[in-house]
């Protein structure tokens, strides 16, 4: 199935920007670089319209990401990957309700829905289901 590729490359895109971005954060980096493709594209946009990493820019085929801080402290302390390539977990509108009284209050969970990547918050806006993907733990 042609979706499930591409939701399969979308998904490794993700993987591997939250692993740099964990890594930056760990290192205490003031940037870090992944490679410019129209995933991680949308994904630093996301980011960024979020308040979730301070700036990006192009250079050289590559987005340059300047990571947030707060009080010296990284803004994103632990990434936790929910569903997998090997085990999805998909959630219906009432599932991601639950989902969210179980989680703690100071986590950005990511949810993949037929919208694209949204926030959590989003997703119940909507009143839509998805898969949740990712828990950002701040």
């Amino acid at each position: 199935m042609v979706f499930e590729n591409e939701l399969d490359k979308i998904m490794k895109s993700i993987r591997n920007f939250l692993n740099k971005l964990h890594i930056g954060y760990k290192c205490r980096s003031v940037f870090i670089k992944v490679y410019l493709n129209p995933e991680n594209s949308k994904i630093v946009h996301f980011f960024y319209e979020k308040g979730w990493i301070k700036s990006y820019f192009i250079k050289n085929n590559e987005l340059i990401i300047y990571l947030r801080y707060i009080n010296n402290k990284p803004l994103f302390i632990k990434i936790k990957f929910i569903s997998t390539p090997g085990f999805r977990k998909y959630f219906t509108k009432e599932g991601i309700l639950f989902y969210k009284k179980i989680i703690s209050g100071n986590a950005q969970t990511l949810v993949h829905t037929s919208y694209g990547l949204l926030s959590l918050k989003s997703v119940e806006n909507l009143k839509i289901g998805g898969e949740i993907s990712y828990l950002l733990y701040e």
